[in-house]
C-alpha cells in the first residue's frame, strides 16, 4: 500500500468529520476512513491507479486554495412533477419552502462582477415565477443557467418564453432514447417527451448541456446513440455524464459511480473515441488553464474535448502536438509568482507548435475567453462539444481537500449558503438524519 495524502471526509453512518487517506492499494485508488465508532470505511476512486493519482498529484501541484466562487446553484424549490427513483435531491420529502428571492437579489448585491447562477432542484420550472427571476438576474449582468427534467419544456411557447426571458443556457436531464432504462432511472417512459423537448430546444436555438446520469446495467448502451445526437446537433455545446450517487432517495452501494468508471464505460462504448489516456492529458491541460486563469474546479469533474469535423469528430488526441504541450504543463508547479505569465507564454507556443490548431483557433481562444469571464454555453463556438465526467459528493466519496475549489456554491433555504456545494450536501444528509 502507498499513502498519497492525508485529508478529511465524513463517516457514512454518523456523518461525522474523520480523518481519511487517499491510497493506492491493490491495484487501485481508494479514499478510507476510519471513526472512532463505525470504525474502518473506503471508497473506490479509480480501479486505474496512474490515472488518478497521477491527476490527483498533478491537480493539487498547481491549484492553489481556493480560488473565489464564481458559480452558484440555487435550490428553488423542493417540488417536482416526477419520482425518480435515484433523485439526488430527495424531492418532495420536505417541507422546505420556495427560495426567497429577497435573499438571493441581497447575495447579488453583494458579489463584485458577475457571476454564474444555476436555477436548480427539485425542478425549477415549477415555479411560476421563473421568467420574471431570469429577467432579473440578466438585468443585474450575470449569467443565468437552468437544470430541469424537461417535462414543462415540451411546450414549444414554454421555451420560446425562456430565450426571450433571457436564459443564457439549459442543462437537461437526457438519459438516452430507451424508455425501459428511463422506468429503472426515473420511474416514467419519458423517450417522447424528451425528443419534443430537444426539438423545442433546437427551433429556439437554446445553448444546452445534456446530462447523462448513468446507471450500471441500465443504459450504458445509450452512451454513443447520445453522442451522434450532440453530434449532428449543434446547439449541443456540452455533454456530462454523470455516476449515480448515495444522495436523497438513492442509497444503493452496488449502482454509484465514480467519474473513472463512467471515463471507462465511455471510452468502451466508443471504441476508443475518448480513450482514458486521451482524457488524462487533455485534464492536465484543463486544470493547468483553470489555475493560470484563476478559476475553481474540483478534482472529481473530469472533462474531454470533441470538435465537430464533417460527418466525424475531431477528439483533442489529434488536434494537438500533446509531447509538447505535456513538457511545458509539467513545468507549471515550479512556475510561481512572475515565472507563470513566462509559462503561458510557453504554453501559447506549445499550443501553436500544432498546425491543425490553426484552423481551430477561434474557438480555442473563445472557450479560454469563457473560462476566465464566466462559463456561459451560449457563447461557446458551434463546433465544439465539451464532455464532462462528473459526480455529486455524498459522504462515501467527500473529500475535504478537494471540496476547498468545488466548481460550484450552493444558495438554499435549509442549509443556507455555501461556496462549496459538497460541503451544502453533507449538511443536508445531516439534516435528513436529524444527525
Amino acid at each position: 500500500m502507498q499513502q498519497v495524502r492525508e485529508t478529511q471526509s465524513v463517516c457514512p453512518e454518523c456523518l461525522k468529520p474523520v480523518p481519511a487517506r487517499v491510497v493506492e492499494d491493490a491495484g487501485a485508488a481508494w479514499l478510507r476512513k476510519s471513526c472512532p465508532e463505525h470504525g474502518e470505511s473506503q471508497c473506490l476512486l479509480s480501479g486505474h491507479p496512474w490515472y488518478y493519482l497521477g491527476l490527483d498529484r498533478y491537480y493539487f501541484s498547481v491549484m492553489p486554495r481556493a480560488h473565489p466562487q464564481r458559480d452558484y446553484m440555487v435550490r428553488m424549490t423542493e417540488r417536482c412533477n416526477l419520482q425518480c427513483p435515484i433523485c439526488l435531491a430527495a424531492a418532495g420529502s420536505s417541507d422546505t419552502k420556495d427560495y426567497d428571492l429577497d435573499v438571493l437579489w441581497r447575495f447579488l448585491d453583494n458579489e463584485k462582477g458577475r457571476v454564474k447562477i444555476d436555477l436548480l432542484s427539485a425542478e425549477p420550472t415549477l415555479r411560476e415565477d421563473l421568467f420574471d427571476v431570469i429577467r432579473e438576474i440578466k438585468r443585474r449582468g450575470h449569467i443565468v443557467a437552468l437544470h430541469t427534467n424537461g417535462i414543462k419544456l415540451a411546450s414549444p411557447s414554454y421555451v420560446r418564453e425562456l430565450k426571450e426571458a433571457g436564459l443564457d443556457e439549459v442543462h437537461l436531464q437526457l438519459d438516452g432514447f430507451d424508455d425501459d432504462a428511463y422506468m429503472r432511472i426515473r420511474g416514467a417512459r419519458l423517450t417522447r417527451l424528451k425528443q419534443r423537448v430537444l426539438e423545442n430546444l433546437e427551433a429556439a436555438d437554446l445553448a444546452t448541456d445534456l446530462v447523462m446520469v448513468i446507471m450500471p446495467d441500465t443504459n450504458e448502451d445509450e452512451i454513443p446513440k447520445v453522442l451522434e445526437y450532440a453530434r449532428q446537433h449543434t446547439f449541443v455545446r456540452e455533454l456530462f455524464f454523470l455516476g449515480t450517487r448515495a444522495l436523497g432517495f438513492f442509497k444503493d452501494s452496488k449502482d454509484l459511480l465514480m467519474p473513472d468508471q463512467v471515463i471507462g464505460l465511455v471510452d468502451e462504448r466508443t471504441d476508443g473515441l475518448c480513450a482514458r489516456e486521451d482524457v488524462f492529458r487533455f485534464q492536465k491541460l484543463y486544470f493547468g488553464l483553470l489555475s493560470v486563469l484563476g478559476v475553481r474546479k474540483c478534482l472529481y469533474v473530469q472533462h474531454y474535448l470533441l470538435m465537430r469535423d464533417g460527418d466525424g469528430w475531431l477528439p483533442a488526441r489529434d488536434l494537438l502536438h500533446w509531447r509538447a504541450v505535456e513538457a511545458v504543463l509539467d513545468d507549471l508547479p515550479a512556475a510561481k509568482g512572475w515565472r507563470r505569465p513566462l509559462w503561458g507564454l510557453r504554453l501559447a507556443w506549445a499550443l501553436a507548435s500544432s498546425p491543425r490548431l490553426w484552423h481551430y483557433l477561434p474557438d480555442f481562444l473563445g472557450m479560454a475567453l469563457h473560462l476566465k469571464l464566466g462559463w456561459n454555453l451560449g457563447g461557446l463556438p458551434r463546433r465544439v462539444l465539451l464532455l464532462g465526467y462528473i459526480t455529486a459528493c455524498d459522504p462515501l466519496n467527500v473529500d475535504f481537500a478537494v471540496t476547498e475549489n468545488c466548481g460550484k456554491g450552493e444558495l438554499s433555504m435549509d442549509v443556507g449558503c455555501h461556496a462549496s456545494s459538497a460541503i451544502a450536501n453533507i449538511e443536508r444528509e445531516r439534516r435528513w438524519a436529524g444527525k
